[in-house]
Formats: C-alpha cells, sequence, structure tokens
C-alpha cells in the first residue's frame, strides 16, 4: 500500500490512521473532499498540515464512532451511551448523510415508545427520560445523653423526594416510599412533593442520582443559627429558677441542642432527555 494511501487524521488532539478508501465511503461528505485532495474543504476548522496530515477541530473521542460508522456501514455505540445529541451534531458537521439518517431513525422509533414505569421500576425502557428531581432533608445533630460534647452524629429525620412522579419512580424504584402519594404506573406528567425515601442516607441517595445520570445543579439550605425552638423552655421564658446551675443544665440536654442545630437543606438535580441505542450483537459486527 502506498503510503499516501493513508491520512493522518488529528481530530482534537486524538490521533487516527483511516486510509483514504475508508474516508471516501460517502461521497459528498468533509471526509471524502479531504480523501480526494478537494482543496475547498479546508478552513478554520480543517487545517491541512501536509498532504497525508490534516487537523480537524473537532471531538476526537466522538470521532472514534464515526470512524466505525465509515468502515462498517451502521451505527454501533456501547451500553450506557450518553453522547447522542453530540454525535448528531458530529455527523452534521462531517455531512455524512447515511449515518444522520441513522440516528434519526432509531430517535423517531424510540420517540414513539415511552417507558412503561411501576413501583418496582421499569418494565420497558428504551430511553432516559429527563428532568428536575429535588431531595430535600431536616436534619440535625445527635447528641449523646447530657449532651457529651464528643458524642456527635449526624441525624437525617427522612429524605424527601420531589418532582415528576414517573421520573422519580424510575430513579429510585424499590427504595421510594409512596405510601403518602400513591399514584399509579400512568400518572404521566404529574408532579408530587410527597414522596420519600424509604432509607435515611444522604450519601446513598446522590450515588443513585449520579448512576442514573443526574448532575447536581442547585442547593440550599436555611442554616443552622445557633437558636433553639422557639417554644423550647429556654427561649419561652418558663424555666423555674435563675440559678447558673438550671441555665448549663437546660443547655446541655440533648433536645435543647438538636435544636439549636435543626436545619433543612435541598439539592437540585437535573438530567438532559437521553435517548439510548441497542447495542448490536457480536454477530452482526
Amino acid at each position: 500500500m502506498p503510503d499516501d494511501d493513508v491520512i493522518q487524521l488529528n481530530v482534537g488532539g486524538t490521533n487516527f490512521s483511516p486510509t483514504r478508501l475508508t474516508l471516501d465511503k460517502e461521497k459528498g461528505s468533509i471526509l471524502s473532499r479531504i480523501a480526494q485532495n478537494d482543496p475547498s474543504v479546508y478552513g478554520e476548522a480543517i487545517i491541512e498540515l501536509s498532504p497525508t496530515n490534516v487537523f480537524i477541530d473537532r471531538d476526537g473521542q466522538l470521532f472514534a464512532y464515526v470512524l466505525h460508522y465509515l468502515r462498517n456501514g451502521r451505527l454501533s455505540l456501547p451500553e450506557g451511551f450518553r453522547e447522542n445529541s453530540r454525535l448528531r451534531d458530529e455527523a452534521e458537521f462531517y455531512q455524512l448523510n447515511g449515518l444522520q439518517e441513522q440516528i434519526g431513525g432509531v430517535l423517531l422509533n424510540l420517540q414513539s415508545l415511552r417507558p412503561k414505569l411501576t413501583n418496582g421500576g421499569l418494565s420497558y425502557i428504551n430511553s432516559e427520560t429527563g428532568g428536575y428531581i429535588t431531595l430535600g432533608y431536616r436534619g440535625t445533630f445527635a447528641f449523646g445523653r447530657d449532651g457529651q460534647a464528643d458524642v456527635k452524629f449526624r441525624k437525617l429525620h427522612r429524605i424527601l423526594v420531589c418532582g415528576r412522579a414517573t421520573l422519580c419512580r424510575e430513579v429510585f424504584g424499590e427504595t421510594l416510599n409512596e405510601s403518602r402519594d400513591p399514584g399509579g404506573a400512568d400518572d404521566g406528567e404529574r408532579y408530587t412533593s410527597r414522596l420519600y425515601l424509604k432509607h435515611q442516607c444522604l450519601e446513598r441517595a446522590c450515588d443513585t442520582m449520579a448512576e442514573k445520570g443526574f448532575k447536581l445543579v442547585a442547593t440550599c439550605c436555611s442554616g443552622a443559627n445557633g437558636l433553639a425552638a422557639t417554644n423550647h423552655p429556654i427561649v419561652a421564658g418558663s424555666i423555674t429558677g435563675n440559678s447558673q446551675s438550671d441555665l448549663i443544665n437546660h443547655r446541655n440536654c440533648g433536645d435543647y441542642e438538636e435544636q439549636r442545630w435543626a436545619h433543612y437543606t435541598e439539592y437540585v438535580f437535573f438530567r438532559e432527555p437521553q435517548t439510548g441505542f441497542c447495542t448490536p450483537s457480536p454477530r452482526d459486527l
């Protein structure tokens, strides 16, 4: 094979070495014009370093899937692929009409298939719906008996879940308690703020959100200002006696300390809508 039959492509810092024949698979595309040494293809995003060395200012990781399409003639993506919209942008840039049609055809088919959600999870799903989910909790510190200063643990009363009912079920499945909002699988676009988790582990809830593709976009907290609730004896002024020991005993009691450090926090998570692709079996490759 002559040396000029292999083209060195630097796509966003990632190097590829395809043949001209591979790049020329889809006539009229940007890559086909590069393979044919068409000078009109070069510009700000495509720079010719030499007749067999070209720099393309695009996503190098996604170009691997583009190159796989040119070699095999079909779209093949790994399980859990989450860059579908960006890959479609790459196909449009390279003017690969065949790749755009394959992506568009799969998207069109999956849009007509809405996932069926149950309290136990998904009975069928080919796509991930997007949206916001808010996790909220009221917490404090659990103090030891007699206000022992060296025994302080985080204490969460309940982790609340707010958002679209079907999306919350999709994410949390069996760990979601729906006793306060007994909806059904066909809730549609109904939103609720009456769901909560069966466990009280905040990190576990955040891990679940991350595994499902959610990102933290906002948070707010009431903050612990060091004041007890207004109905506490110290604040209400119902302490009998003015001795310093009485005040210290009340201040050091566990209930008072827990109310002093009580706070409410909310975390807002967001996931963009994603459409999944079926990974071909080894026999199809």
